[in-house]
């Protein structure tokens, strides 16, 4: 957080009013820790409490935030004691769950607080299943690592790779969504429909991607991908429909990688640019994924991933999000930057690798050149 954009150069303090979360058992699993400036709560972290699990999982940083999780969780609740908790499903999706004779009911926060009782329990063994992946040896060692020296000793060489105008400015594909108010790359929730708003990450990566190459990477080789202005939220969302027309979402919106990169080909080739997606042989492991979001980063082109344990904010599984930053530390402490929801949002590394289960094919990651 020394070195983010979001946080640098600013004091920040963590609050020791904890907010507890549980894995879907009731098993205490991680901590919603408040961030404080000058007293002022301005975001969160998420924070680990099994000694098998990660250190982290993600930085949110947004005004009142935990607040506004515990006033839903008041509101479920009422006052009684013992009777709600919150569920965290890794990488930052969160569930209300409040228990009644003997019943749980589960509301999710990233929705409206829209109750997801029976998808909770069609899909409980899954999550469970999610939940035990996590838990291994090499996360306890890291963790002792971490734990076992005062002064920490440097492990690894520092890596910090990010899109250019990540890196100078903290931003990526602005929108002005509001009168001086400027998302982080596309929202899928500016889609018209429901369906659209259901189905729409794909197509939001996409325009993400095709935007930026066109309009920061190489205007002269890349600016048919996009010709509207970025700034206009009418404009981007134009653009937005025009690749969901290309990708055309199925039901579980787009799986695919293959697929998703094809369709992005198709569309750049139709408006006359040459535009490959750079693919890769090597095995799926924590390391090789990471060399290839540096790959991409280091040319300065934005890195679609297909997050395949998505949860919250919208009715199916299956996310796209778009990756701006890789950040390694000397004790092999590792953050990507993304886009999400209009939103960015710092994710430990090793939680997103675990979110990726199916490799290359569905799930991974994919830039273009």
């Amino acid at each position: 957080m020394k070195t983010d954009l979001q946080t640098h150069d600013r004091k920040i303090n963590a609050s020791m009013d904890f907010l507890p979360l549980y894995d879907m058992d009731d098993h205490l699993f991680a901590y919603m820790v408040p961030l404080l400036e000058q007293g002022r709560e301005i975001g969160y972290i998420t924070v680990g409490a099994i000694d098998d699990g990660y250190a982290t999982y993600e930085i949110n940083i947004q005004d009142q935030a935990v607040s506004n999780v515990k006033e839903q969780l008041k509101n479920r609740t009422g006052n009684s004691i013992g009777k709600g908790e919150v569920v965290y499903l890794p990488p930052f999706d969160y569930l209300i769950k409040v228990s009644d004779q003997g019943q749980a009911r589960y509301y999710d926060l990233g929705n409206h607080s829209q109750e997801v009782t029976e998808k909770v329990n069609q899909k409980k063994q899954k999550i469970n299943e999610d939940f035990k992946r996590i838990r291994k040896e090499e996360n306890r060692k890291h963790i002792q690592n971490l734990l076992s020296n005062d002064v920490m000793i440097a492990t690894v060489t520092k890596e910090d790779v990010a899109l250019t105008v990540e890196r100078d400015y903290g931003m990526f594909v602005p929108v002005e969504y509001s009168t001086n108010a400027y998302s982080y790359g596309g929202d899928q929730g500016w889609y018209d429909t429901s369906t659209k708003q259901d189905r729409g990450c794909g197509p939001v990566a996409a325009a993400n991607i095709t935007n930026y190459l066109a309009k920061i990477k190489d205007p002269t080789k890349y600016g048919k991908l996009y010709v509207g202005n970025t700034n206009s939220k009418t404009d981007f969302v134009k653009h937005m429909d025009k690749l969901y027309s290309y990708i055309d979402p199925g039901l579980f919106g787009e799986i695919s990688g293959p697929d998703f990169t094809s369709d992005v080909e198709r569309y750049a080739k139709d408006n006359g640019v040459a535009l490959k997606g750079v693919t890769n042989s090597a095995s799926f492991t924590l390391d090789n994924v990471a060399n290839y979001i540096k790959a991409g980063l280091s040319i300065n082109s934005p890195v679609a991933t297909l997050n395949t344990k998505k949860w919250s904010d919208y009715e199916y599984e299956w996310h796209w999000m778009t990756i701006t930053k890789y950040y390694r530390d000397v004790n092999d402490n590792r953050w990507i930057a993304v886009s999400t929801w209009g939103q960015r949002r710092s994710i430990d590394y090793r939680v997103h690798f675990d979110a990726m289960a199916n490799g290359w094919i569905m799930g991974g990651v994919m830039y273009f050149q």
